[in-house]
């Protein structure tokens, strides 16, 4: 197995606190270990190392990429696309984020996958759902979210696109993590998130007290060329959200501008257009409206400022 992390060690292991998470209360140590070895099994598979037969990784019926398949029709396609594809590689860069599913008997996996071939790397937003059954664990769906936000009819909330280097079209979205271990947070314990993008060249950036929230793209700030990715992670509480605008440049993700905060009780309903406009009157700034709060006073009010576009040197 040539799996590695992206600090160069095995990512791959079983990250939750059994009893401090009463939804994994269903969940063992050998469940754990079943998990983790299906998983490794697959990126195996895929890689041409696993003498498991493929077929015995998945359920009778899978929901593969969006569409309803036998697993016969899934390693059929897999294995298809391999002979095709003869340098075709993928490793898993995060560890696993292990979180209940529907019911007691399914657990969504996520984590970050590198695929392509050689020198054409790019990073996807792994999503597998496995399901317990009397014979073990089974892959019964399997997608990432950049698939899920192209076949989508509605604008993701999970996934965004665009230029955010100016030049190279990529996908960008956020990773929950309990920053301790990598694996999934829950209510009682830290939680980071990481921006990543699938340009495989850039490293992610982590944003601290952060659950997966509103990720979306913004347009023509500037005449840099560079779309902006606006972030705006979830908390266990408060009304009150900080807000992030971030773009690629020199392949690292830079802070685009200061952050800002938004008031959800206010600002229901803005979306990042309505929150930062280009500022007409002063070229590489923007105008942004933010909520800020008056300890003296005890009130909320809204203001708008003008900020300037920050530029790498």
């Amino acid at each position: 197995m040539n799996v590695f992390c992206s600090m160069g060690c095995r990512a791959v292991v079983l990250l939750w606190g059994l009893g401090s998470f009463s939804a994994f209360a269903a969940l063992t140590p050998a469940d754990g270990q079943q998990i983790n070895a299906l998983v490794d099994s697959w990126n195996d598979a895929l890689n041409r190392t696993e003498s498991t037969p493929p077929q015995s990784l998945y359920r009778g019926k899978v929901e593969w990429y969006g569409q309803s398949l036998s697993a016969q029709q899934v390693v059929a396609r897999e294995q298809a696309f391999l002979a095709k594809n003869s340098d075709y590689q993928q490793h898993i860069v995060t560890a696993l984020n292990i979180q209940p599913a529907e019911d007691d008997k399914s657990v969504i996996v996520r984590f970050v996958k590198r695929a392509g071939t050689t020198g054409k790397m790019t990073n996807y937003p792994e999503e597998i759902l496995l399901m317990r059954d009397a014979a073990g664990w089974r892959i019964t769906r399997e997608t990432d979210g950049i698939t899920r936000a192209n076949q989508s009819k509605e604008k993701s909330a999970e996934v965004a696109r665009g230029k955010f280097d100016g030049q190279h079209l990529s996908y960008v979205w956020l990773r929950e993590e309990n920053p301790r271990t990598g694996g999934a947070c829950s209510d009682d314990s830290d939680c980071d998130c990481s921006l990543w993008s699938s340009d495989a060249e850039v490293k992610p950036v982590k944003l601290s007290q952060c659950l997966v929230g509103n990720i979306e793209t913004l347009s023509g700030l500037d005449d840099s060329g560079r779309d902006r990715v606006m972030v705006s992670p979830q908390w266990w509480s408060s009304v009150f959200r900080v807000v992030y605008l971030f773009d690629i440049q020199k392949k690292q993700w830079i802070q685009a501008t200061s952050a800002f905060t938004r008031n959800l009780n206010m600002q229901p309903t803005e979306t990042a257009s309505d929150l930062v406009k280009p500022d007409l009157q002063r070229p590489g700034r923007i105008r942004v409206t933010q909520a800020i709060y008056d300890d003296a006073k005890e009130v909320t009010t809204i203001d708008v400022i003008s900020q300037p576009l920050w530029t790498l040197k």
